[in-house]
Order: C-alpha cells, then sequence, then structure tokens
C-alpha cells in the first residue's frame, strides 16, 4: 500500500474515531464543561414529519440543532475563539472589538468615540438630530408634569470607556459628519435647564490627575470598577441638591485588592469572548473597599426609580444601593423591575400599575451612558409621558381612531403613539408642558397619603383579609371614600387584629407566587405529592414564607404588641 493511501486511512479511521466520541458525548454528556458566556436560545429539537421534509424545515432545523448540541461544542468554540484572537486579534463575537495592547471594548464603546454609533440607529445625522431633538423635548416635558407631583426627573450619563483610554482603541475613520449623542444631549439639557449629570468629562479628568489608586475601568471589561463608588456618592449629593434636602453620608474602609468573585464581573466583555485561557491584565489596579453610610436626624432617605441601563448594577456591587433608597426600582432597560434588599426580587415593568410607582417616588433617574444616548429612552420618557396625561381608555379610543384614520392594526396605532406622541396627540404638541393629566391622578395621590399612615394601613390590610378583597381593591375604594367625603373604612377598627393582618400578607404572597410559573410548577408537584389541592399547598407555602419574614424582623407587627 503506498504512503498516501496510508495516511488517508489513517486519517479517515482518526475522524471517525472522533466522530464517534463526539456522538457518544453528545447523547451521554460523559465529560462537562465550562458552559460558554452569553445569551443563548436553545434550537428545539425538529420534529420529523412528511410535510417538514418536503418544505426542507425539518432539515434547516435539524441542522442548527446538531451544531448546538454537537459533543465537545464548548470546547471546541472556545479553540476557535482564541485562535482567531491570538493570530488575527479580532473576536468571533461581531460586539466585541480587541483594541490595542490586549485592550477590549464593545462596539459602541469604539463607534462612539469616532462619531459613528449614532448612524447604526438612524440613517442620516439630520435624523439622529431630529430623534435627539424630539427626545430632549419629551424628557423635560415629562420633568414638568412630575414636578407638578413632587417627583424629581433628570438623567445620569455614566462615563464612556473609549473617552477615557482612546490610547488603547484600534485604528479606525471618523465619520464624515460625527456624532456625539453626550455632547448634543448635554446642550440641548443646558438650553432647557434640565438638570443632569454627564461624568465622562470627570472621569477623563481624575484619569490625566492620575490621583487614584485603583483603575476606572478595567482592561477587559464594559463597566466602571470601584470608581462606580466615587460616581454614587456624586449621585447622593446631586439628588440632595435637587430637592434642597440631605441624603445619607457614605463611608469608604481601607483599600484592598479586590476578589476573584469581583474580578470576574469586572472582565465581563472577556468573558463574553468565550476564550480557553484568561488574559493578562498588565493595565488593570483592581481595588475596592467596604463601604457604609450614616443617616441622622436630618437625614432623608428618599425613595426612587432608576430606569436604564447595566451601570447601576456597579453601583449596587459596591454600595448598599437598596438601603440608602429604602422602597427604591431599577427598571433594567424598560423591561424588567428589580426591587426589595439588595434588588432581589424581579417582575416586568409591563406588569406594574405604572401611574402608582411614578407618583408613589421621589425620583426618577434616567441611568444611562453617552452611547446609549442614541437610541434612549428605551420608549420610557414617551410610555411614561402618555401615561401621566391620558387613562388608558382615552388611549385605547385614540389609538382605534388612528388605526381607522391610517388603515392601520391596532398594534401598529400603538406603535405609532408611542415613537412619536407629539405627533399623534395634539395635547402633548408645542414647546410647553402639557396641561391635560390621566384622570386617575387624584386617586393615585390620595391612596399616596393613605400609605403615609401605618395604622391606616393596617385597618385597610384587615379589612381585605376579612372580606377576602385584594388590598390594592381596598385601597383604591378607600381613597375614593376620601375624595368624595364618604366614611371611611379606617375608622372600623373592629376587625383589627394580628390574625386579619397576617393573612392578609399571606393573601399577597399567594398572588405574588402565582405570578411566578416555576415556582407554581413545585408547588404543584408538592401538592400531588402530600394529597393537598393546589390552592391548598398555596396558601400553606405561602403563610411559611410570611412567618418567616416575620421571625427574621423583614415583616414588623409591632402594632399589634
Amino acid at each position: 500500500m503506498k504512503q498516501g493511501s496510508v495516511i488517508k486511512t489513517l486519517l479517515f479511521a482518526l475522524t471517525a474515531v472522533l466522530l464517534f466520541i463526539s456522538a457518544i458525548q453528545q447523547r451521554r454528556q460523559i465529560w462537562s464543561f465550562t458552559p460558554l458566556t452569553g445569551v443563548f436560545v436553545p434550537t428545539p429539537k425538529p420534529k420529523l414529519s412528511l410535510e417538514n421534509c418536503r418544505t426542507a424545515t425539518y432539515q434547516t432545523q435539524m441542522e442548527s440543532y446538531l451544531k448546538e448540541n454537537i459533543g465537545f461544542r464548548e470546547p471546541l468554540i472556545r479553540f476557535y475563539n482564541q485562535y482567531l484572537f491570538d493570530f488575527f486579534k479580532t473576536s468571533n463575537n461581531e460586539n466585541i472589538i480587541v483594541g490595542k495592547d490586549g485592550w477590549l471594548y464593545f462596539i459602541q464603546h469604539v463607534n462612539e468615540y469616532y462619531g459613528k454609533e449614532a448612524y447604526r440607529w438612524h440613517n442620516s445625522a439630520e435624523e439622529a438630530f431630529e430623534n435627539f431633538d424630539r427626545e430632549a423635548r419629551l424628557m423635560w416635558k415629562l420633568r414638568g408634569v412630575l414636578k407638578d407631583y413632587g417627583v424629581d426627573f433628570f438623567v445620569f450619563m455614566a462615563p464612556q470607556k473609549g473617552f477615557l483610554y482612546p490610547e488603547h482603541l484600534p485604528r479606525r475613520d471618523f465619520a464624515e459628519v460625527p456624532i456625539s449623542a453626550r455632547e448634543y444631549y448635554s446642550t440641548l439639557f443646558d438650553l432647557y435647564g434640565f438638570p443632569y449629570i454627564e461624568m465622562t468629562q470627570w472621569f477623563i479628568d481624575l484619569k490625566k490627575a492620575d490621583t487614584l489608586p485603583y483603575s476606572l475601568f478595567p482592561q477587559t471589561g464594559a463597566h466602571w470598577d470601584f470608581s462606580a463608588a466615587l460616581a454614587t456618592d456624586s449621585l447622593m449629593r446631586f439628588m440632595g441638591n435637587l430637592k434642597g434636602v440631605k441624603l445619607p453620608t457614605l463611608q469608604f474602609g481601607p483599600l484592598h485588592e479586590s476578589s476573584d468573585e469581583t474580578k470576574s464581573t469586572d472582565y465581563d466583555i472577556e468573558s463574553l469572548a468565550n476564550l480557553i485561557r484568561p488574559l493578562p491584565h498588565p493595565y488593570d489596579r483592581l481595588l475596592d473597599a467596604e463601604v457604609t453610610f450614616t443617616i441622622d436626624s436630618t437625614t432623608t432617605q428618599p425613595s426612587a426609580i432608576f430606569v436604564g441601563t447595566s451601570f447601576l448594577m456597579r453601583m449596587y456591587r459596591f454600595v448598599p444601593f437598596s438601603e440608602i433608597f429604602p422602597n427604591s426600582q431599577y427598571w433594567y432597560y424598560n423591561s424588567l423591575a428589580y426591587f426589595g434588599k439588595d434588588y432581589k426580587k424581579m417582575t416586568y415593568v409591563n406588569k406594574l400599575d405604572i401611574l402608582s410607582e411614578l407618583l408613589e417616588t421621589d425620583y426618577v433617574v434616567w441611568f444611562t451612558e453617552g452611547d446609549q444616548m442614541c437610541k434612549a429612552s428605551f420608549g420610557f420618557v414617551e410610555s411614561t409621558l402618555v401615561k401621566l396625561c391620558f387613562s388608558d381608555e382615552q388611549i385605547e379610543e385614540r389609538r382605534w381612531q388612528l388605526a381607522d384614520s391610517l388603515d392601520v392594526t391596532y398594534e401598529q396605532a400603538n406603535e405609532l403613539i408611542l415613537k412619536d406622541p407629539e405627533r399623534y396627540l395634539p395635547e402633548l404638541a408645542g414647546d410647553s408642558i402639557p396641561a391635560v393629566r390621566n384622570i386617575r391622578i387624584p386617586e393615585v395621590l390620595a391612596i399616596k397619603e393613605i400609605k403615609k399612615d401605618p395604622k391606616w394601613i393596617v385597618t385597610l390590610r384587615c379589612q381585605a383579609a376579612q372580606q377576602r378583597i385584594p388590598i390594592g381593591d381596598i385601597l383604591k375604594a378607600e381613597a375614593q371614600n376620601v375624595l368624595n367625603n364618604k366614611p371611611l373604612m379606617r375608622d372600623n377598627t373592629e376587625v383589627v387584629s394580628r390574625e386579619n393582618y397576617v393573612q392578609s400578607l399571606v393573601d399577597d404572597m399567594v398572588e405574588e407566587i402565582r405570578n411566578k410559573p416555576e415556582l407554581m410548577a413545585q408547588i404543584q408537584e408538592k401538592a400531588n405529592m402530600g394529597g393537598m389541592t393546589l390552592d391548598e399547598q398555596l396558601d400553606t407555602d405561602a403563610r411559611w414564607i410570611v412567618n418567616d419574614q416575620i421571625q427574621k424582623g423583614e415583616i414588623v407587627l409591632n402594632v399589634f404588641e
């Protein structure tokens, strides 16, 4: 046998063996590997049918499924990514840009520095500026409406990595007409007298001074590190000045090297690159410290709704954020709402009573960074302004009218209104603060006042438990009593008891659990095993959770002591 034939035979045999081992790994998962980092939506295994084969749907879906489930997928992808990084200084992830000296940036960091990021979201410079003008004007109008109810709305722009470390950026050409959303919005806000914080220039000055012993941004990370704690202090001072109040004072403990856990979050871009080996970080000085706060008789601890990007996560990673701002919420990209201690609880923003949440808080903060301002504000400003000025019934009627007049679907009419409310809701047009208001606002404000009285709330909770009515419905009924000068349920103290109050908390916990499908599935399984109905098991679990919170001091019942 010729040498060439022997080699071909050996290669064929080796390939067959590797494919066999890969097939075994795919089916049995004998070896476990570190999962790849990033958002991954798995392709379901397709079902074989004559129709699927005829249309080639089965073949296409099966190809995608096999690619995602091939044996040794994780190490193979990491090996390929490492090969691209080592030999071509590039990334398999289109959103990651490899800079000089081993620095990593997200594509928006690079684009914004070279004045190009706005063109990813707008067709021309004219369109971008038109959208920026409208958005800034709507922000000013939203602030004016909220200010009528004692709520301060402002913008916080976190610093931009590309502008802080341009010396490590890859070489690019500047846009023919460079656009800086950060600078453009800052100019507009100054013209409107709209309050905002823009932190890029301050961070540039900190870097030039070189007085901090730690890095402002990690070499292979997208977000600030312990410098976020300094920004938190500035944020709190700014908020205090807006209302003329004193917020808690931060204290910083001795600096120490960041833990491995903290560093793993510092290197978030590197993690998404999914490489085989860690990258060196010669430019990093990663330190942090314990951050505490003090309060006194003159201190105010406000509530706040922070709406925006992931930069806030780094703030509450280093600072006891949810303790400084009790009853605060974090609306991540205006989609997921995080709340509770350390923001451990979560729901969807569209499930909240937006009007109540807005009017019951002290501050609303659009929390973002300069490059994200290119696509501000993920619909938040538009939808919020509409919600404050019109009732749900009014907007429903406008949507149908618009659908009829423009011959579009109801859903398309809704999109048009939320994209450009000034155009499709004439009451919001012009250069003045809108005068129209949602007719529900008096009721919401009455409920806000009721909630300030703990004894009143206890009485209403006991009423809700006795009548087996949700506390929200009881609050609305009591608000109407207040507005119409009718007898108040507050005065019916005969129902007040520890048992009724705890039952109302249990009822609330039952509803909270019902909104969590995974938890409901577990409770259904427990009910089946224990021979109970779902409702019985649900009540049992909810009661156990509430009693546990009482024992831990998370729920205080001193009103009954």
